[in-house]
């Protein structure tokens, strides 16, 4: 479908009255309708452009989830994204001196899957799917871009071996946030991925390894093997102590041409009550020079910073020192959640600096459905790899 017919299909589901889609409910058994909308201004001013970038685009969903039956249960969705300023390069559309946006319009199935839960405790999904694992590190969906990124897939979770619970994923094609017009659009390939976790007395701990063998995304190719432990403790009255570890190793896999062998480190100590939190943390990401340690699957948004001016790892590594909090407060009779974050980032071996940023945000529900939220980052560079930037978001939001 011509792209003005992907805007104004957008438009028009948009444009669905709440009240049409009265049958919500809670039973993830039964039949549903599945709608939200997402509208976001979003403003970059970056070093090395002429001009800023304004971007205004519009994301809708619609989609049908059936009742469950036999254990069977299907899900359909289709997305579509308007651009209704496009004053940005957008991942198809590049503008002269304006920077990128990685939204641009598009209009494709976004999620046709098939759930089977006919066995105790196990769940099989096969089809395009939505995958979050763990924290999304590794393997997420890029839920901060209005296209998000989805898999055609098998899945397999089972918490039949207790006190394990297991989950094995095969994909041979990534549709990513770029769009399926982009020449880097979809990842064609076999990723194959294994995941164990458990209750630990310190915390939830969980392995996997992930295997990436991409056609045409050669240099994204990479075995991965990784753990992760997290946990919190009540300290006194409604303040907890929380902690997180990480740790992987990735090498080289598949039709990738280089040869490296690198390793990926995070931790984090918290406390929080129901009302705020405040925190610190430390991630390293390899490299030798020649490579990296990546993510390619994983959702890079809200790991080093939101301005996501470091969005792969460059040949020298990257450190990240990071402050991190939020406050709950009220505000005209609802909850307004206000969060700020302070990063420094270095090399891996900490030789030189590479840069500095502050994020803010806040975000207030208007109702069970509707939401706003405002947000910005401000990244200011020590290195010549980078560039300053400044960038904001204003969105509203519908979730049926």
């Amino acid at each position: 479908m011509a792209k003005t017919g992907a805007a104004a299909l957008a438009l028009l589901l948009a444009a669905i009255p709440a009240s049409a889609l009265a049958q919500a409910t809670a039973d993830d058994t039964s039949a549903r309708i599945l709608f939200e909308t997402r509208l976001r201004s979003e403003t970059v001013d970056q070093q090395g452009f002429t001009d800023q970038a304004h971007a205004l685009t519009l994301r809708t969903r619609l989609g049908w989830r059936s009742p469950t039956a036999h254990g069977l249960q299907l899900l359909v969705e289709g997305e579509g994204i308007a651009v209704l300023d496009d004053r940005y390069s957008a991942p198809v559309d590049p503008v002269p001196g304006r920077p990128a946006v990685a939204d641009g319009e598009t209009l494709e199935l976004n999620r046709a899957q098939v759930r089977w839960t006919g066995l105790p405790a196990t769940e099989l999904t096969v089809g395009r799917q939505r995958l979050i694992v763990g924290n999304s590190r590794f393997v997420g969906n890029v839920g901060w871009r209005q296209n998000e990124q989805t898999f055609d897939a098998v899945r397999v979770t089972t918490s039949a071996l207790k006190p394990l619970a297991l989950t094995w994923i095969y994909s041979d094609r990534v549709q990513r946030p770029l769009g399926h017009e982009h020449a880097q659009g979809v990842w064609r390939g076999d990723i194959h991925l294994l995941q164990a976790e458990t209750d630990t007395p310190v915390g939830r701990l969980s392995g996997f390894g992930l295997a990436i063998d991409l056609d045409n995304a050669p240099l994204q190719s990479s075995t991965t093997i990784g753990a992760r432990l997290a946990g919190s403790r009540p300290m006194t009255g409604d303040l907890s102590l929380t902690w997180a570890g990480e740790y992987a190793v990735q090498s080289d896999n598949g039709s990738n041409p280089a040869d490296y062998s690198l390793d990926f480190q995070a931790a984090a100590v918290g406390v929080q009550t129901p009302r705020w939190s405040a925190g610190m943390g430390y991630e390293r990401f390899d490299g030798d020079g020649v490579s990296g340690f990546q993510t390619p699957l994983g959702t890079g948004h809200g790991f080093l910073g939101w301005s996501d001016v470091i969005t792969t790892t460059p040949a020298f590594g990257v450190r990240d020192l990071f402050l991190r909090g939020h406050l709950n407060m009220p505000a005209w009779g609802r909850t307004l959640r206000l969060t700020a974050e302070a990063h420094a980032f270095h090399d891996a071996d900490g030789a030189f600096d590479l840069g500095r940023e502050l994020d803010l945000s806040a975000a207030l529900p208007i109702d069970p459905h509707w939401s706003v939220e405002l947000k910005a980052a401000h990244f200011e560079d020590d290195h010549p790899a980078f560039g300053d930037a400044d960038k904001g978001w204003l969105s509203l939001e519908y979730r049926y």
